[in-house]
């Protein structure tokens, strides 16, 4: 099993960044993802438990549902269908806030799969956790120049 995980601080509140991380069809702006689009709401918000963001990506498509919304504090997915050799077990992204007067936030970002090919398994999960963190880490900065933190 692989375990991710990356951080970040941004020099914002958590309701701020959370905006950011919960706009689903905002990840179209990161690099290498074509569009995103839900194709289920969830509950109570639209983009909360429940929801299904499809993400079209160069090479393959992703859908992933959201297991957890707690605005200001975090979003949790599952990876619940891809031609990936993986079974993802789950991702959270936590938000922390920094200081008394919570103008900081740390973003932890983690995820858990395992490699599903018969033969390899480990290696799988391991290059696929590699594209993934990297992936992460993208994402983060790119976040971080649009709220110029």
């Amino acid at each position: 099993m692989q375990t991710i995980h990356v951080s970040r601080d941004f020099d914002v509140d958590a309701a701020t960044i959370f905006d950011v991380i919960a706009d689903h069809e905002g990840y179209a702006r990161l690099p290498g993802v074509k569009s995103v689009s839900l194709r289920a709401e969830g509950s109570p918000e639209r983009g909360g438990v429940g929801a299904e963001r499809v993400l079209r990506l160069p090479a393959m498509t992703l859908v992933e549902e959201i297991t957890e919304y707690k605005a200001g504090e975090s979003l949790g997915y599952r990876i619940i269908e891809s031609p990936l050799p993986i079974h993802h077990l789950g991702a959270r992204i936590l938000l922390q806030k920094l200081g008394t007067n919570a103008v900081r936030t740390r973003v932890h970002w983690t995820s858990r799969l395992r490699g599903t090919t018969p033969i390899g398994a480990d290696w799988a999960a391991l290059a696929i956790g590699q594209q993934m963190r990297l992936a992460y880490r993208g994402a983060l900065e790119l976040w971080a120049r649009r709220l110029g933190a």
